[in-house]
């Protein structure tokens, strides 16, 4: 993962910067085994031991970044995700506790939120210091794949699934993050590393199990957002169209080799090729209803979030509050009864992070939460790209890296339509990290133009 190839441009390390990089191991490493709570824990709105463990070893390593690192935390343009995530946090918390949202709930909701902020401070003050860009990513790459196999591990061995129940009980919130890396280390990395099928075989094992139709959005979302980046790339003076042929071939070996290996699964778990089957053409399992289940139990969500909102429509503005009640509209619940077992208890009392970034951000926190989520992932993606243009005159060895988080907003914005990443940690401490990532490269950037005037910092 780390650069072998040596960077003419050296940016001068501090003597905290190994420090930080470790902590940032940990930081990373932390939530890396963190899992969906049963549902019983999900009622009570409990914490196990475990992710109260897991937290602490969060708090403990941003807390040293943040003591060696601090200094830093003013370096723009990155302090202005940081001020304006931040300021956006403390808001949705005193909006929460002003319309008297259990705390409980809010901080439970909120927490995910907060990592994220921790993430971007993090990877921004790496940057600052002097960590290399592979070494931000080293850490978020062995999380990711990590996750994918302790939840697929945690699911079968701890709940109880099956081959024929696995759904989103194994699912990581990692994986549009793997789609993501592996895009981008196809088509923008200049030297083949086996570190690419390694990812590609835990991402597309993780979604052969899981049976989940919305985890190819991400792989589609990479796989166009890397080829506007080589066009990019080619338009700066990074690229030649050429190098599309031979950044593609490993592609072509490792599908063959995908090819081969549904063959073989198909062979050994033929119950799994046809719950595949059902999923994307047939629909088996919503024989009995209207429209898909999944889309039905979004629409519910969403409808009756509007009625809630336009009873006081003052509350488009500033939302409910972070950890709220809302409910499915009840005219849903017949058709999807029909698919749930009859003793499960259906969107009476709501209150976890919804089934949509956009919506649960309108229904918590109002047109402002809404503004806040775009402008961080639209930032994310423009200071990205920035900071691959400002490298192009001459780019070290690690600059696919600068794509890596416009292409990973890229893949996060494909599922937030039908899911809320947010609502995981792991899931926003890594988009934290890509956006605090660009910093770094920004930083490199005011080392090569060190004689014109810093416009970048």
């Amino acid at each position: 993962m780390t650069a072998t190839t040596h960077d003419a441009i050296e940016v001068p390390s501090t003597a905290a910067a190994p420090w930080v990089e470790r902590l940032l191991w940990v930081f990373m490493a932390s939530f890396a085994f963190d899992y969906r709570a049963s549902q019983a824990r999900e009622a009570s709105g409990g914490a196990g031991i475990d992710q109260l463990v897991f937290l602490a070893l969060a708090v403990f390593s941003t807390a040293g970044i943040l003591l060696l690192g601090w200094r830093h935390l003013l370096v723009r343009p990155g302090a202005w995700l940081i001020l304006g995530w931040g300021g956006f946090l403390a808001f949705m918390a005193a909006n929460a506790i002003l319309q008297g949202v259990a705390p409980g709930r809010s901080l439970r909701i909120i927490l995910p939120l907060v990592l994220c902020l921790a993430g971007i401070m993090n990877a921004h003050i790496a940057g600052c210091v002097g960590v290399k860009p592979s070494h931000i990513i080293a850490p978020v790459f062995a999380a990711a794949c990590t996750n994918v196999l302790w939840r697929i591990f945690h699911g079968f061995v701890f709940k109880g699934v099956t081959m024929e129940t696995a759904r989103v009980e194994v699912q990581s919130s990692a994986n549009n993050w793997l789609a993501a890396w592996i895009g981008c280390a196809l088509l923008l990395r200049s030297r083949f590393h086996w570190l690419l099928p390694l990812a590609v075989g835990v991402l597309f094992f993780g979604i052969f199990i899981t049976v989940t139709r919305s985890l190819l959005f991400p792989v589609m979302a990479s796989a166009c957002a890397s080829s506007l980046c080589f066009l990019l790339g080619v338009r700066w003076g990074i690229y030649q169209p050429i190098d599309a042929l031979k950044r593609l071939w490993p592609g072509f070996a490792i599908g063959g080799l995908a090819i081969g290996a549904i063959g073989i699964a198909a062979l050994v778990e033929p119950h799994q090729i046809e719950r595949w089957n059902e999923r994307l053409f047939h629909h088996a399992e919503d024989r009995n209803t209207t429209a898909d289940i999944s889309f039905l139990t979004r629409v519910a969500e969403a409808d009756a979030i509007f009625e809630i909102l336009n009873r006081e429509p003052v509350h488009y503005l500033h939302g409910k509050g972070i950890g709220a009640s809302y409910y499915w509209h009840p005219s849903y619940i017949p058709e999807i009864r029909l698919v749930f077992p009859p003793d499960v208890e259906l969107g009476e009392d709501v209150w976890f992070a919804g089934h949509s970034t956009w919506t649960y951000s309108l229904f918590s926190g109002g047109l402002i939460g809404l503004l806040a989520h775009v402008a961080l992932i639209a930032g994310t993606m423009v200071a990205s790209l920035a900071a691959a243009r400002a490298n192009a005159s001459d780019p070290g060895p690690d600059q696919w890296l600068a794509f890596l988080p416009f292409i990973a907003a890229c893949c996060l914005l494909s599922e937030t339509l039908t899911s809320n990443p947010f609502d995981e940690r792991l899931a926003a401490m890594i988009f934290g990290v890509m956006a605090g990532l660009s910093q770094a490269f920004l930083v490199r950037a005011s080392w090569i133009h060190a004689g014109q005037p810093p416009t970048l910092r």
